[in-house]
């Protein structure tokens, strides 16, 4: 999706944040969207905590999974996207946020973590379960927008 103005992104962030956005929309595209609203508004640390608190709302209120039964909540990829997103809200600063949003997008695939992470250590149940750092390439650091 291309953003045209901010009040598409404040839309999204409250779908998601009321857990009323629909799983079959809620894809790489949202969460690097909401996590750069996060990112613009607070300091990193917050707004991991914010993201981690809004998917696990998600997850059991919006999608109504038993976190005891299944377990999507990836921490690894939480924390890495948190701090990738942060870093190029920080490299893009003065731009729109829906004009950051659309760069997000077309910057960062989905498998952009693999550039880190072996697929064997990224998935593995420790990675899931807590921050792990990469494996493959310690110096993570998104490529700048043009």
């Amino acid at each position: 999706m291309k953003y045209k103005d901010e009040d598409e992104i404040k839309k999204l962030v409250a779908a998601f944040e009321d857990a009323t956005i629909a799983r079959d929309v809620w894809k790489h595209a949202e969460h690097l969207v909401v996590a750069l609203s996060y990112a613009n508004k607070y300091r990193l640390e917050t707004a991991i905590v914010k993201m981690k608190d809004g998917l696990f709302n998600l997850l059991t209120e919006g999608f109504k999974i038993d976190l005891t039964k299944e377990m999507p909540y990836h921490e690894t990829l939480t924390v890495f996207w948190m701090r990738t997103v942060s870093e190029f809200a920080r490299s893009t600063n003065g731009m729109p946020l829906h004009e950051k949003a659309n760069s997000l997008i077309e910057t960062f695939d989905k498998d952009y973590p693999l550039r880190f992470y072996s697929r064997e250590y990224l998935f593995s149940d420790e990675a899931r379960a807590r921050f792990v750092e990469p494996d493959l390439c310690s110096n993570h650091q998104p490529p700048q927008s043009s």
